[in-house]
């Protein structure tokens, strides 16, 4: 509707992904110009505050959703946006937490280190084309006071924030904090 869809891929796949934007292009009829990469892992350590107890499995399970899976849409995400039209809006937007920003916290280990990756491939995307007009975000709903949004945490706040990222003319920052009412806190 209006030019949008969403697709539910296994991202841990690199021919899901693929054929995902295949899918994407197919229905609407153009390369894909925005994407949202709104996913994650967590597997709960074993022993708490014990960071290396969580079995290797679970760890390498954990990494491929928030990490390797990231870098497989992103490599999907480029070959797109090649292939755009210069004046189309071209927007990478990496859905995350306070966890991506921040010093580590010991029983969220594996994803926080998710986050801390899509933090460095949004980084990296934007300092990798900065003449093409690619914008690439990590975006965090946050409370009013910058933490933990808590109970305020609202998929219409995400929607507004993002719509709001996607029209805009500039980059701006990579680090975007928005709130409850969908817009921005802060970004960097």
């Amino acid at each position: 509707e209006n030019g949008t869809i969403a697709v539910k891929v296994d991202v841990t796949k690199p021919e899901e992904v693929a054929a995902a934007f295949a899918k994407s292009e197919k229905e609407l009829g153009a390369p894909v110009s925005v994407v949202v990469y709104n996913t994650g892992a967590f597997s709960a350590l074993p022993e708490k505050e014990e960071p290396f107890s969580l079995p290797y499995d679970k760890f390498v399970s954990d990494v491929t959703v928030g990490g390797t899976g990231a870098y497989f849409a992103l490599q999907e995400t480029i070959s797109s946006f090649k292939r755009l039209p210069a004046e189309t809006p071209k927007v990478f937007i990496a859905t995350s937490n306070l966890l991506g920003v921040t010093p580590p916290v010991v029983n969220y280990m594996s994803l926080g280190l998710q986050k801390h990756t899509l933090a460095y491939l949004v980084q990296i995307g934007n300092k990798g084309y900065p003449d093409k007009g690619y914008r690439f975000y990590l975006a965090t709903q946050v409370g009013e006071d910058g933490g933990h949004p808590g109970p305020e945490m609202s998929g219409e706040a995400h929607a507004i924030a993002y719509s709001n990222l996607i029209q805009r003319k500039e980059r701006g920052g990579w680090d975007i904090r928005f709130i409850k009412d969908g817009s921005i806190l802060t970004e960097n």
